[in-house]
């Protein structure tokens, strides 16, 4: 039987903008929600304000 491949999150966030924490309680959101629904929650440490979620390479929050 194939393995079920499950969903992976990217969330960008804007160092310069002190985001970690928001970026942060978003992960803890959706770990704490889907907890064996989702592979992979990865946070990105970016800049220029960028505040970013990704699922298996879809943007869906920008």
């Amino acid at each position: 039987m194939a393995e079920k491949v499950l969903p992976t999150i990217r969330i960008s966030y804007c160092v310069q903008c002190h985001w970690l924490l928001r970026a942060g309680w978003m992960a803890q959101e959706l770990l704490s929600t889907f907890a064996t629904d989702l592979g992979e929650v990865t946070l990105v440490p970016g800049t220029g304000g960028i505040f970013t979620i990704s699922c298996n390479d879809t943007l869906i929050w920008d």
